[in-house]
């Protein structure tokens, strides 16, 4: 019996090595990529996947281990919806090409975790919308100000972009260029993340190709304000419960020991 199984298992194996073959000789057939393409499919794509998905199991323990005990849902942990929606986030950040994006699945499960999370029902479409953000992106939802509140208007495009520096310049990383930065804020306008009001000029007032040239304020959606609460990893921000008027953002509400888990 274990004969013909392991008989079966060969041709089985064999048929899938014919297969790649095959699929590699086609790809090599693409001019410029396809000897890359070919190795990479041949030889790399299993290994990758294999590490990013590690990667996330990785974070993830880290920050559960992070976490108060007090503040875990341990019997959540334990269902099959929580499994499954953990398994969709392997699955994503097996496709994530960046350390960054991994990590971004990995804190949205791990904010699920927690006895008072709100967005549970909200976590599959949540997904969706963090699979469509890049880095930046997801760095920019954070410049506009700490979830708790209202999210901060940046009334011009300057102003938005100021959010981005500030928040860039505290924790000390790279600003990106302005022109990038606007086209995010434009991109998220069109998932719901971000809203824009377009400031007149000329009798426009509708979106279109060259807005990008045009005048607008902008803040975060209250989508974009669930999304961002719950791509940065659980007490990323200081406790809500600070006087009125002690808080500046984002000094004392951006907690600094995550600095190498923010997004870009």
């Amino acid at each position: 019996m274990d004969r013909e199984i392991v008989s079966k298992s060969g041709k089985e194996k064999g048929l899938s090595d014919k297969a790649l073959l095959s699929i590699q000789a086609s790809l090599n057939l693409i001019p410029y990529a396809g000897g890359f393409l070919a190795t990479y499919f041949g030889e790399i794509r299993d290994k990758r996947i294999i590490e990013r998905m590690n990667k996330y199991f990785a974070y993830f323990a880290k920050r559960i281990n992070e976490l108060d005990e007090k503040k875990i849902d341990q019997a959540y942990l334990e269902t099959e919806e929580f499994a499954e929606l953990f398994a969709q986030g392997a699955e994503q950040a097996a496709r994530s090409t960046t350390e960054k994006r991994i990590k971004r699945f990995a804190n949205v499960l791990a904010n699920q975790a927690l006895i008072d999370s709100k967005t549970r029902l909200r976590t599959q479409s949540i997904m969706s919308f963090v699979d469509r953000l890049s880095d930046l992106d997801a760095f920019i939802l954070v410049s506009y100000g700490n979830p708790h509140e209202e999210s901060m208007r940046a009334n011009t495009k300057e102003e938005a972009y100021t959010f981005v520096k500030k928040l860039a310049d505290y924790l000390s990383i790279i600003v990106p260029a302005k022109e990038d930065v606007i086209e995010a804020i434009i991109y998220m306008d069109n998932l719901g993340l971000t809203w824009i009001n377009e400031k007149a000029s000329d009798g426009e007032t509708e979106k279109g190709d060259l807005l990008i040239l045009k005048e607008f304020s902008s803040f975060r959606t209250p989508l974009g304000n669930e999304v961002m609460k719950v791509v940065t990893p659980p007490d990323f921000f200081i406790s809500p419960a600070i006087d009125k008027a002690e808080k500046v953002w984002p000094e004392k509400v951006v907690d600094l020991k995550f600095k190498d888990d923010l997004f870009f």
